[in-house]
């Protein structure tokens, strides 16, 4: 029974434009070779490694669908070990989704959007400078700022502290 997978494959950044093609190439023959049919492939570009994986600090990132029977998969995920174009790959079994689930997941996000769009239409509102607005009572009455004689009380007995508690830890260690 045919199923739908994805492969995720990562090729080393020694292998440029028109060597990255020929692998890419060389990949989608052996898909093809175990009896695959390719459906959509796309090159997600280069990106940074998490950690460096067969001396290689950064990467190619290509993404391949396709269709194939179960029992090939075995063999094909053997291949794609042994393969040194590759570094690391991935193969996922990915569900088709049907028409009605893309409609419904659309509808889901064009309503989301909606609600956001009504939100900011209603913020813009409120921050007309025509609009009255009131002040709670906390943010009307601003705190006093201390005075200086306050501050340099406050600023002289945290000193005063800070002294008696390292003469007492410095005795305490001396004992």
């Amino acid at each position: 029974m045919m199923q739908h997978y994805e492969l995720l494959y990562i090729v080393p950044i020694k292998y440029l434009d028109d060597e990255l093609t020929k692998v890419i190439e060389k990949i989608s023959g052996v898909i093809k070779e175990q009896g695959g049919e390719l459906t959509a492939d796309q090159i997600f570009g280069r990106q940074k490694l998490a950690y460096p994986i067969k001396q290689a600090f950064q990467g190619t990132y290509v993404a391949v669908e396709f269709n194939m029977e179960g029992e090939q998969m075995k063999k094909l995920d053997s291949l794609l070990k042994l393969m040194p174009e590759i570094i690391r790959h991935l193969i996922v079994k990915k569900r088709i989704k049907t028409e009605a689930e893309i409609k419904r997941e659309n509808k889901i996000q064009e309503n989301l959007r909606q609600e956001k769009e009504d939100e900011l239409k209603k913020l813009d509102e409120d921050a007309k400078p025509g609009a009255i607005k009131e002040e709670p009572e906390t943010l009307a009455k601003a705190p006093e700022a201390p005075t200086e004689k306050v501050k340099a009380e406050k600023q002289k007995l945290s000193l005063e502290d800070l002294d008696k508690k390292l003469d007492d830890i410095l005795t305490d260690d001396m004992l």
